[in-house]
């Protein structure tokens, strides 16, 4: 057997098999819903349709040009007339446009617009007739063109052709009304921001003006002003540089003048005094006398008169030397002190022609700045004064973006459409039966047939038919009573219950033939699904094919074997488990050959604990040695945990389930029971299946109700045949 999946497959041969089942219902849904639509249609008044068509024209008629631009054009790039476009299409069906076309046509006093007799008929307000007119109006566009068309569907065909042209004349209307109104309000506009602009070209002139006059720009302009200022400031530059270069050097010729040695007129050195020619003259004569006074001393002494008036003419010389070099250095600071008052004049002279510079630079500013103003108020003066002419002649211009491109026909007849109305019918009523058909499939959660638990994954071993309807009692021809179902196979063996008795017995036996089955637990989902039924039916069974069968009531809550078999419960398999009589003691004589009963016993205040000691181990294990087959009825797993704690002890679990009551959920959590103890699932047996019903007979279990009515026919021409010898 596969496992049990969590999440249900889906499956078609069920829901094909459920399809069937409920065919009746679907097609009473198709007969209803689609007759009811057919008859529907047919009492609708008729209804007709007028089309007409209007076309966008993003580039109308200019006689003024091109170049001329309508202020009240509203057509830009490719996508703003995308939505610009759309924006008429909701204009067009406005509620505005309506009440326009309402008053035109005077709607609102018309009875027959409303659908109604003109007897004591009221007019009804402009709003309520324009909301009609907007819900019988239809714009839509033509793909991938600039076309619209206008729907209006009515019921007079003159007058639906009549609101078509009519709505498409108030819309064009409109837009001539709103193009013109713009256009003024544009040119209104432009008229006051051009007397404005005026005044304020006329300041910025003036303003210019008296800027000039104020600081007397009016010979040469301020570029040439600041020209012969930088000629001036790089005179001054250049002077001042030269003065410093000579202050420099005057100053390092003072430097060296002062440094030398005057008190020796001779070795006194300076490339000043060597250049001075009175002093190379004074120094020259000087020279001379003292070498003549040198030659006379070798000649004579010191008092000589030569000597004498030789000395006296060089110290007179030396003095004169003195005096001359003193003369060259004084003139030489003289020269120093000229040329620092002359770097400090040029210095001054250029710091003012720095700040001369710099204020006409302020003024350079001032000057730009109300030239600048002067020159944007005229542009924007000269634009404002030619949009403003323009706009002045397209004012006379009445051209608009659309144009009625085919008006509107009489209507055509659009409804009712019985056959295709006839159709949805139709087909809305097979779609209501099938939503029908999916929501009994789905939303019933019950198992059904065998097919159904086989979805879940576990096998089907056989199934047991509805026992007590039609099977008669033996020789009295009386319904079954309750207990009596679960000694079925028993007293009536040629019964279609006992034959699926039998099939479950077969399939157990092939289940594997190499290794028999010897002990299983038979047990349900939850209570009152019919498993000590089959437990004993499928016991009886056993038993009739030659094997030694103990069957053992493990239901020590709720035992009813007892009741079955009618026999006492003083000693049992509680009694055993306690060591108050053997197995032997304890075991019953069922009245069938083969067959012995091991009942409950007394009912314990501890079930679980018992069936999960070693007392039960023991016990399983003797009665194997005895019997060979060993049967145990245990409570539903769904209601106690008994079941789960017999089935790892056994080598198989039969699960019983009750069709038309058993879950799928229920089955699941059984399931999922035993795999948490590791039990082996050996297969289900679908209980209380009604065989006479139709899907089961589909799944393959119809031949049962046939073989019921064979054997009962064959039981009753024995039973007379015996009769009629007894005679």
């Amino acid at each position: 057997m596969t496992e049990a999946t969590e999440n249900e497959p889906f499956d078609i041969r069920g829901l094909l098999r459920t399809l069937r089942q409920y065919a009746w219902l679907v097609l009473a849904s198709v007969v209803v819903v689609g007759g009811s639509v057919t008859l529907w249609t047919m009492r609708q008044p008729p209804v007709y349709e007028a089309i007409g068509v209007v076309e966008y024209d993003p580039n109308p008629v200019r006689p003024l040009g091109g170049e001329v631009e309508d202020v009240a054009d509203p057509i830009g790039s490719f996508w703003s007339s995308r939505e610009y476009f759309e924006t008429q299409n909701r204009i067009i069906a406005s509620r505005s446009i309506a009440e326009q076309v309402v008053e035109r046509l005077g709607l609102n006093n018309d009875p027959s617009f409303f659908g109604v007799a003109p007897e004591g008929f009221e007019p009804r307000t402009v709003t309520e007739a324009a909301q009609m007119v907007v819900a019988r109006l239809t714009v839509e566009p033509v793909a991938d063109t600039r076309l619209i068309e206008l729907h209006v569907r009515d019921g007079d065909p003159e007058r639906a052709q009549l609101l078509v042209n009519t709505v498409a004349a108030t819309y064009i209307e409109k837009l001539m009304q709103d193009r013109m109104g713009s256009t003024v309000a544009a040119l209104d506009w432009l008229s006051e921001q051009l007397d404005s602009l005026r005044e304020e070209l006329n300041a910025s002139e003036l303003a210019l003006h008296q800027f000039k006059e104020d600081h007397s720009v009016l010979s040469l302009s301020m570029e040439d002003r600041q020209n012969l200022v930088a000629a001036e400031i790089g005179a001054f530059n250049q002077a001042l540089t030269d003065a410093r270069q000579q202050r420099i050097v005057l100053n390092a010729r003072a430097a060296r003048l002062r440094g030398a040695d005057t008190s020796d007129p001779l070795t006194a050195s300076a490339p000043a005094l060597d250049r001075n020619e009175a002093v190379t003259s004074l120094r020259h004569d000087l020279r001379e006398l003292l070498a003549e006074r040198g030659r006379l001393s070798v000649r004579y002494g010191v008092n000589h008169p030569a000597m004498q008036s030789i000395g006296e003419q060089i110290r007179a010389l030396t003095e004169q030397l003195r005096q001359e070099i003193e003369l060259v250095v004084a003139s030489a600071t003289a020269d120093l002190r000229e040329a620092t008052m002359i770097e400090s004049g040029i210095r001054a002279a250029l710091d003012e022609a720095n700040a001369s510079g710099l204020e006409l630079n302020l003024r350079e500013i001032e000057y730009q700045r109300l030239n600048r103003a002067r020159e944007n108020t005229s542009k924007l003066y000269d634009v404002v004064l030619e949009r403003t002419t323009e706009t002045d002649l397209t004012r006379m211009m009445r051209t608009t973006h659309v144009r009625v491109l085919d008006e509107a026909l009489p209507g055509a007849k659009v409804s009712p459409n019985v056959p295709l109305n006839a159709v949805v019918g139709v087909l809305a009523g097979l779609f209501l039966g099938l939503l029908l058909v999916f929501a009994l499939r789905f939303l019933d959660r019950r198992l059904k047939s065998p097919a159904d638990v086989e979805e879940l994954g576990i096998s089907v071993l056989g199934i047991l038919p509805t026992i007590g309807k039609k099977i008669p009692r033996a020789k009295k021809g009386k319904t079954l009573p309750p207990d009596g179902r679960d000694l079925v196979s028993h007293t009536h063996p040629m019964s279609a219950a006992a034959e699926c008795c039998r099939s479950i017995r077969t399939n157990l036996v092939f289940m594997s033939p190499d290794s028999p089955i010897r002990s299983f637990v038979v047990t349900s989902p939850t209570p009152q699904e019919g498993k000590t039924t089959v437990a004993c039916n499928l016991a009886i069974s056993l038993a009739q094919s030659g094997k030694s069968v103990l069957l053992i009531d493990t239901d020590l809550r709720r035992p009813r074997i007892h009741k079955s078999f009618d026999v006492t419960m003083k000693e049992g398999v509680t009694t055993a488990l306690v060591g108050r009589s053997s197995l032997a003691e304890a075991t019953v004589d069922s009245g069938i050959a083969g067959l012995k009963i091991l009942p409950c016993g007394p009912v314990p205040p501890n079930p679980s604990e018992l069936l999960h000691g070693e007392g039960f181990t023991r016990l399983l294990s003797q009665a194997l040695s005895q019997y060979d087959r060993v049967i145990l009825d245990s409570p539903p797993l769904g209601a106690v945990t008994d079941a789960a704690v017999l089935a790892p002890q056994v080598d198989g679990v039969i699960l019983v389930i009750k069709a038309e009551r058993t879950t799928r959920d229920g089955l699941r959590y059984a399931l999922r029971q035993l795999k948490d103890v590791s039990a082996k699932v050996l297969g289900a047996v679908v209980n209380d299946v009604d065989l006479e019903r139709k899907p089961y007979g589909h799944d393959g279990y119809y031949q049962y109700y046939q073989y019921n009515s064979y054997s009962e026919a064959n039981e009753a021409a024995r039973t007379a045949a015996a009769r009629e010898a007894a005679e």
